[in-house]
């Protein structure tokens, strides 16, 4: 079983969006997986509430809980879990990083963002974790944005995701239907982009 963590320090950075939408990936993919919610504003599992489809299956954690939520899911023959954490300082984090075999770190293109991203990439650093950043919420069409992120990264010696998620109204029409954009609008540059950003996770954890 393969753990990701999906984590930063800054919020509104599209922690949740990815979680979600690789997730359904995942089990579009034909992974048994699961998605751990550890933020408690619970937005993937009420993304989940408005699902119609059972899958992926979507559970809400503490740190306290989390042990024993991913022993009953190796236990049961998962493939893949996602955690989903909050952000800012919290124990749910580090307990999530410490899990996990890669954190993938959402990161949008202002300077907020930037300023948190040494402290994520630190706590991955420490723990011994592979982490990779992802650019999200970049304008499309922009170009100066990816280049400046990757010079960002470079910097606090983060590797960058080979596939930039831009901010595109489908994530949000996607979410509100309780799917993700791959099922709603699977012809869409935002789910292309979702499926070019999973199919490189997948073959960094030789899935």
């Amino acid at each position: 079983m393969k753990i990701i963590a999906v984590a930063m320090q800054k919020g509104g950075v599209g922690k949740s969006m990815l979680s979600k939408s690789l997730s359904v990936e995942a089990t579009r993919a034909g992974l048994n997986a699961m998605l751990i919610d550890m933020d408690a504003q619970q937005s993937s599992s009420q993304w989940a509430d408005r699902r119609e489809s059972q899958l992926p299956l979507v559970r809400f954690s503490t740190e306290i809980e989390l042990p024993k939520i991913l022993g009953q899911a190796k236990a049961a023959g998962c493939d893949l879990v996602i955690i989903d954490t909050p952000p800012a300082r919290s124990t749910e984090t580090p307990a999530a990083v410490e899990a996990c075999d890669l954190v993938i770190v959402p990161c949008s293109p202002d300077i907020e963002a930037y300023e948190q991203l040494p402290r994520t990439v630190r706590l991955a650093r420490t723990t011994g974790k592979p982490a990779v950043a992802v650019l999200t919420l970049a304008q499309p069409n922009s170009r100066s944005e990816p280049e400046i992120a990757r010079q960002v990264f470079e910097t606090v010696n983060i590797s960058m995701a080979p596939t930039v998620i831009h901010r595109f109204k489908a994530h949000k029409d996607a979410s509100r239907e309780g799917l993700s954009v791959a099922e709603n609008e699977p012809d869409s540059k935002a789910a292309a982009q979702i499926r070019d950003l999973w199919k490189w996770i997948s073959a960094q954890l030789q899935l």
